[in-house]
């Protein structure tokens, strides 16, 4: 016992019992909690599946080679795709034009020369025009697929024969998948290809397409024109022959009036007396009534001449214009100097009323008329109506609406003609800018190879698919025998510990 006043010994503490951890890593070389990431089972899968190839080693590369293979054997029996295209370049023409008829408004988007362009090439009259051009029907066999000559060898037995009308048909469905039309507005350019089984018949599809869309976009262009000039031809025949018929109403009118008053002057006993007033002092009147027809020949002459020398005028100044802009070999230059040249010379319609003037002035000789009389009476062709053809026949009100008729229905006419050289011209200009407008980027050429099928990756994605079969087979066999092969299985299956490894030998 301790001596009295002697400190006792102290006092133990109690120990408490150690308390569980909430959290104990299943691995604590991962230094990684379990419920994130647990990279130790990652790595035993890893390691898993290595040893399961390794395992199973014949029939990974059996799996392997058989899904490489069929790849190989897929992609020599699909359907060989050739790729044919050409890009063309369109171009507005607002100057080209505006030379036929300056004074006409254009819209922007009537000369829109990428409008409607897919449907032009995709309608089901064109697609049908490009199987007759590209002779698709004709060659109907060389487009068969490789799986159905198989099929034929196999069976031994051809496929059932079709009508002509049938493979239209069904060429005209094969072509609305295989055609692609790209239009792009900004830039103005069309592209047109095809995919197709045979490289030759690609080429002849895209080369008729190309041709049927600037043939039907040259025939959209100048179809209107021409239209409108087929109906102002038609107008200026209909215009001349009113013109000639009015000139013969003109005349038998004059022809009555002097008849009626032949008689008149008979019954009143005036036969012969001169005239006092009027524009012709002469007492024939047969030779009154040809002096104001040869006038009214010659403002019709003198009418053709004036609208000549104006549209004369007006050409010069526009070549004048033009030359600034564009060099001497131009189309639209070369247009304008022919049109020049042209209207330099007399017209037909013009030859034809100098002739009829001609034979009116000869009758008016042969007739005893005075020369001097002829000219000094009609000097000009801007008389006025009331001095034509004498007092009886200029003063009267029905000779008077016959040559007002005549004078409106000439100038009527000579409004036609001008209308329709300028239409004329205009169709003309439009034909030469054609290859100004429409040019071809890209033009079509002969594939060397297919562009589909891809072999090369088709055979790449067949062996990796064959690898990633491969390995799991191996691993798909391990599992099916349910067996126990890895140490981590009994640790983390079982919950048991391992305390030794025995290699088989």
């Amino acid at each position: 016992m301790p001596a009295p006043g002697a400190p006792g010994p102290r006092p133990q503490p109690v120990q408490q019992p150690p308390i569980p951890q909430m959290f104990v890593p299943e691995r604590p070389e991962t230094y990684a909690p379990a419920d994130l990431i647990d990279w130790g089972l990652v790595i035993d899968a890893v390691g898993y599946l290595k040893n399961a190839v390794l395992r199973h080693w014949f029939l990974a590369i059996v799996v392997t080679a058989l899904v490489s293979a069929l790849s190989v054997g897929v992609s020599k029996i699909m359907p060989r795709k050739y790729h044919v295209e050409t890009r063309m370049l369109t171009q507005r023409n607002f100057i080209i034009s505006s030379l036929a008829n300056p004074g006409r408004s254009i819209p922007v988007d009537a000369d829109q020369p990428t409008r409607a362009a897919w449907e032009m090439i995709m309608k089901y009259d064109n697609l049908k025009s490009i199987v007759h051009e590209a002779k698709l029907v004709e060659y109907w066999d060389l487009m068969r697929s490789p799986v159905s000559k198989l099929k034929e060898k196999v069976t031994k037995k051809p496929p059932a024969p079709m009508e002509d009308k049938a493979k239209e048909e069904a060429l005209v469905a094969m072509l609305e998948q295989a055609m692609i039309v790209g239009v792009e507005g900004g830039s103005g350019t069309v592209t047109i290809g095809v995919d197709w089984g045979d490289p030759q018949l690609a080429l002849n599809i895209v080369e008729a397409a190309q041709k049927n869309f600037l043939d039907m976009r040259q025939a959209a262009e100048m179809g209107a024109v021409s239209e409108a000039i087929t109906i102002l031809e038609h107008q200026v025949v209909d215009d001349a022959e009113a013109v000639r018929k009015a000139i013969a109403d003109l005349d038998a009118t004059v022809k009555r009036i002097e008849l009626k008053r032949r008689k008149e002057e008979e019954k009143a006993g005036k036969k012969g007396t001169p005239t006092a007033s009027g524009g012709f002092i002469n007492t024939d009147h047969l030779l009154a009534q040809m002096r104001f027809m040869i006038q009214t020949k010659r403002r019709a002459i003198g009418d053709v001449e004036e609208f000549r020398a104006r549209r004369l005028t007006e050409l010069r100044n526009q070549l004048s214009e033009q030359r600034v802009i564009y060099s001497p070999q131009h189309p639209v230059i070369t247009d304008l100097e022919q049109r020049i040249s042209a209207l330099q010379e007399d017209s037909p319609q013009l030859v034809g009323l100098r002739s009829e003037l001609n034979e009116l002035i000869n009758e008016y000789m042969r007739n005893g008329g005075n020369p001097a009389e002829l000219e000094s009476g009609i000097s000009t062709a801007g008389l006025p109506t009331g001095s034509l053809g004498g007092s009886a026949t200029s003063d009267n009100p029905e000779v008077s609406v016959a040559a007002d008729k005549v004078r409106m229905l000439v100038m009527r006419h000579q409004e036609k003609m001008r209308r329709l050289d300028q239409a004329k011209t205009e169709l003309e200009i439009s034909k030469a800018s054609m290859k100004h407008r429409f040019s071809v980027l890209a033009p079509p050429t002969f594939p060397e190879k297919p562009s589909k099928p891809k072999v090369q990756l088709i055979i790449a994605a067949g062996v990796v698919g064959g690898v990633a079969l491969g390995i799991f087979a191996a691993v798909a066999l391990d599992i099916i025998r349910r067996r126990i092969l890895e140490k981590w299985q009994v640790e983390r299956l079982l919950k048991l510990p391992v305390l030794a490894e025995l290699e088989r030998r």
